[in-house]
Parts: C-alpha cells; sequence; structure tokens
C-alpha cells in the first residue's frame, strides 16, 4: 500500500504530515496513525507540538518516505508507505528521467494527495503551486488505470482565505473532469489548515487510504464467497450413488475425496471470513468519513464544488454515534461489494 504526497517546496506538505500525526495519536471516528520507525515517530510528535506554538519547520526539497500503519480501535488494519517527492521533481522536464520516476511512482501508487496554497492561488501566483505541471502530472498518472485510487485535492492554508470563489477552483477543471469520467478514480477536495487552528486534518489521509482498504474488504468478501461456493460444489459432488463411486475410485487412487476437498474448501473460507470481519467495521467507517466530504462527481459545476468546499471550511463534523451500517439494506453482506 502506498500513497504519495505530492507539491511543491513551500505548501506545507511537512507541517500537514507531522499535525496529521499529532491529531491521529487521539482516536478519530476510531482511527489512529503509528509510525513503524520509534525515531520518526518522536520526530513527527516533536513538530506537531511546535507546529502547534505557530513554529513551522523550514521548507525542504528532499525526497522522502514514511512507514505507518493505520489502526481502528487499537487494531492494526492497514501498513502503508507515505512518499513525499520533492518540489524540485515537479519543476523537471516531462522527458527527464527524475518525471519518469515520479510520474511512475504515481501511477503504482493507492492514493495520491495534491498539495496546493490556498493563499499563493488569492494572491493569483499559481506560479509558485506549479499548478499547471501538478495537474497535468495527476492527470496523466490516473488515466486509463483500471483498479480504484483516491486522489485528494488538499486546499492548504485555508485559514488566511476569506472564502472560496470559482476563480480559486479553476486552475484544476481540467482533474476535475479527468476524475469525473473515470470509472476507477474518487476525487475530492479537501480544506485544511495547520497551526493553532487545526481544520479538517485527519481528512486527506483517512480519503486517500478508504479505496484500498474498501479494496481490500471486498477482495476478501469476493474470496470467502469462492471459496464456499467451491466447498459447496465438493460437498453436492459427494453426494448420491455417483458421489459414492467418485469417493471409491479415489480411495483406490490414494485421491483426496470430495469431502476433504469441500472441507478445505470451507476451511479456507472461514480463514479469510476471519480476516473480514477485521476490516468489516473501519470499512464501513471509513465510507461514513468519505460521504461527507466535497466528492469530484459528474455533472457538478464549480459554483456547487465552491458550496461543498465552503460548507467544510469550518471543518467536517461527526455524530457522536454511527446509525446507519453499509450492510444494513442488504439481505446478504457480501452484496453490498456487487
Amino acid at each position: 500500500m502506498r500513497i504519495v504526497m505530492l507539491g511543491h517546496t513551500e505548501v506545507g506538505k511537512t507541517t500537514y504530515m507531522a499535525s496529521l500525526y499529532g491529531v491521529l495519536q487521539q482516536s478519530v471516528e476510531g482511527f489512529r496513525l503509528k509510525a513503524a520507525n520509534s525515531e520518526d515517530h518522536n520526530r513527527l510528535l516533536n513538530l506537531a507540538e511546535k507546529i502547534h506554538q505557530g513554529q513551522y519547520p523550514l521548507a525542504t526539497d528532499q525526497r522522502s518516505e514514511y512507514e505507518f500503519k493505520l489502526r481502528y480501535q487499537s487494531k492494526d488494519i492497514l501498513s502503508f508507505t507515505w512518499g513525499d517527492y520533492r518540489g524540485g521533481a515537479i519543476r523537471e522536464t516531462q522527458d527527464s528521467e527524475q518525471a519518469r520516476l515520479l510520474l511512475e511512482d504515481l501511477r503504482q501508487a493507492d492514493g495520491i494527495m495534491m498539495f496546493c496554497d490556498c493563499d499563493a492561488l488569492l494572491r493569483g501566483n499559481r506560479r509558485s503551486n506549479q499548478l499547471g505541471r501538478m495537474v497535468t502530472l495527476a492527470s496523466n498518472a490516473v488515466r486509463d488505470l483500471k483498479r480504484p485510487i483516491s486522489l485528494a485535492i488538499i486546499l492548504t492554508k485555508v485559514d488566511l482565505v476569506p472564502e472560496f470563489n470559482e476563480d480559486l477552483l479553476f486552475p484544476f477543471s481540467g482533474l476535475i473532469k479527468t476524475i469525473e469520467v473515470s470509472e476507477w478514480v474518487l476525487g475530492a477536495l479537501i480544506p485544511v489548515a495547520c497551526g493553532t487552528q487545526f481544520i479538517n486534518v485527519p481528512m486527506p489521509l483517512l480519503f486517500a487510504l478508504h479505496a484500498a482498504v474498501f479494496f481490500k474488504a471486498a477482495t476478501l468478501a469476493h474470496l470467502v464467497e469462492n471459496h464456499y461456493s467451491k466447498a459447496l460444489d465438493w460437498e453436492e459432488k459427494s453426494q448420491g450413488f455417483s458421489g459414492f463411486v467418485r469417493w471409491v475410485n479415489d480411495k483406490w487412487n490414494g485421491a483426496t475425496t470430495d469431502k476433504q476437498l469441500a472441507q478445505k474448501e470451507m476451511e479456507k473460507a472461514l480463514d479469510k471470513y476471519k480476516d473480514f470481519e477485521l476490516i468489516k467495521e473501519p470499512t464501513e467507517a471509513l465510507i461514513e468519513i468519505v460521504q461527507k466530504l466535497p466528492l469530484i462527481q459528474k455533472d457538478i459545476i464549480l459554483k456547487e464544488y465552491v458550496k461543498k468546499i465552503n460548507q467544510a471550511y469550518n471543518g467536517v463534523k461527526f455524530n457522536s454515534r454511527r446509525t446507519g451500517s453499509l450492510y444494513e439494506t442488504y439481505s446478504d453482506p457480501f452484496d453490498a461489494f456487487n
């Protein structure tokens, strides 16, 4: 599982990562974040504390990677790598080796987090954001994909923007259209702020990870059904006179009997179902979180996206208790993944 973070050097990616890590040391809808490396854990917590006091880290042009575990209700549910591409890589020419490697990394990612400085946008400074290049990279990365991926357009420093308008979103029009027509890409426009005031800090990461978690749950559900169906088929073949003949033949030749094959498939189904049970609830929780975000959808004009972003400006709100369930409208829970 791999998340790639994309943005120019001064957009606030390090600030965001450290702030997020600090916030997710406490439960957010049951989710927490844990660094695999103790040095990374201590460094990020130290940075988060300084940011909260108004001391921001210096901009860096170094590419770095971190290993994390997403936890839900004190259980590890997903390990992932979080890669941060240096801002200079975005400025490389399209035929350069760095540009080729960056595009390849984006295409192999399970989630992309694209950062944009809203304060620079408000001042009409698109160049500092490298928006044109980033939009081209992201559009090329998700075009013709045949697997699920989340693409979060993260609008940073929203606390410096009094109100969003269509002009601020216009540079993203092409990328939004690419996402709208894709069957596999789910996109969202997420306003965030990090510092003395935190706005929507956990949302981009949870959004970026949710497609992979859902895909994992869907795959497990499919495997359960597949093994269970095979178990029933072998059990049916073992019945009646023809089943008895097959049993005699298998015993005579030292082969595995239909009954034994049915038992093996049932054991596999039960093993996969145990894994599915572990991820079912966090999948439901992530789906609920995602539905509260300004999602990119077909036939929505920029004016509507602006309205959704302004609604999320003060932070996505959650109920203290979830009342709905992904499965409540299905007679068979596995139908939810069809």
